[in-house]
This record gives C-alpha cells, structure tokens and sequence, in this order.
C-alpha cells in the first residue's frame, strides 16, 4: 500500500473530506490535494497529519507496525474498508470551484489534470443526459466525434467536436443548430471527456 492509498484509507476510515482534514492541519486545501491524488508523496506536516487522522505516524510514512498505537489490527464494527486497485480518485467540480467530493475511476485514463464534474441539465448530446458524472482531461486533444465539456456563452455543457477551420467546431446531435466556432471570444473548451458515468436505465 502506498502512502497516498494509506492516506486516503486513514481519511475514509476518519470521515474526513479534503477540506475537513485540510481545516484540522492548517494545510491548504490544495495541499491535501496533492497528497491525496498522489502528486505528492511526502510533507513537513506528516505528523499533524496523523495526530488528525488517530493513526501512528509511522504507519503513515512507510507502512511500518499497525496503523493505530492500541490494536493489532483495527476493530473496524461492521465497517470494511475497500482498497481500490486499479482505480484513482478524481476531485470533483462545481463550475471552477472544486467541492469536497471525490470518484474513483480506472486507471486506464489516470492523469493529473483529471476533473469530474456532474451534468445538471441534459446536454445536446445524447451520450451525456442531465445526472451523468465526467471526468475530463484538460491535456488531451479533442479528434472529430470526441466528446468535449466546454464553456459557451457563459454556460457549461457537453459538445461534440468537429474537425475543421482555424480551431475546430463545436456540435450537439440536434442538425439543425449551428456549428460553434471553438475560435470564438465567448467560448473555452475547458477538456476532452475521457471517462463518464451515467444511468443506462430507460425510465
């Protein structure tokens, strides 16, 4: 296990968010960040840290001895505590403001510059109705029929990209509404989806 799954087990097992354990420490919340999503490995504040969390310092660090001072292995009640392998957790967003909430997602799409964000309105998309969560990637490059999440007008949703002209055009499934310059003044392509969750279900 490593120190940032350790981490993460000691926050889940506590009830803490980012925010929380960020409040408790005096970190910044960006600073749990880092450590949580495995950009950073090691901090000054490690004991504090553990103090928070009930759990040993050691522990913590490299693994070594339990994870508390008076057991030998937890009594954990009637909860259990689910390592995820494969997985990496993704900071979840509300507009350009990250919330406490996080996703695990497969780590075939694994990068730092991951956002997941949920979808309140149905988009012009089919792929992507309101209720759906995504996760996009802000370094990779949309190709014609990738879907995107992109700021027009001032509002977010979901586009297909077209390849085409200077920049690229933005489409929804609906043919009859105009291609969207992505070169436009009042448009941002804020990623390309790479992974998203939605109710198969039809209701």
């Amino acid at each position: 296990m490593t120190f940032t799954e350790r981490l993460n087990r000691a926050m889940h097992e506590g009830g803490f968010s980012q925010g929380a354990l960020a409040k408790a420490v005096g970190m910044a919340q960006s600073s749990v960040w880092k450590l949580t999503s495995g950009a950073a490995i090691r901090t000054t504040r490690l004991v504090d840290i553990a103090r928070v969390l009930d759990v040993r310092p050691e522990w913590l660090s490299d693994g070594t001895g339990p994870m508390r001072e008076s057991s030998d292995e937890p009594e954990c009640n009637d909860i259990e505590f689910i390592e995820y392998k494969g997985m990496f957790p993704v900071d979840m967003y509300e507009g350009d403001e990250p919330t406490d909430d996080q996703i695990m997602i497969p780590n075939l799409v694994e990068s730092k510059t991951c956002r997941a964000y949920k979808l309140h309105v149905n988009s012009g998309c089919s792929e992507a109705p309101a209720g759906t969560i995504i996760v996009i990637d802000s370094n990779e490059t949309a190709g014609t029929n990738d879907l995107v999440y992109a700021r027009v007008n001032k509002v977010l949703s979901v586009y297909k990209f077209v390849q085409g002209g200077s920049h690229g055009y933005l489409s929804v499934d609906d043919n009859r509404v105009p291609l969207v310059d992505v070169g436009g003044s009042d448009v941002e392509v804020l990623g390309v989806i790479v992974f998203l969750l939605r109710n198969m279900k039809h209701r």
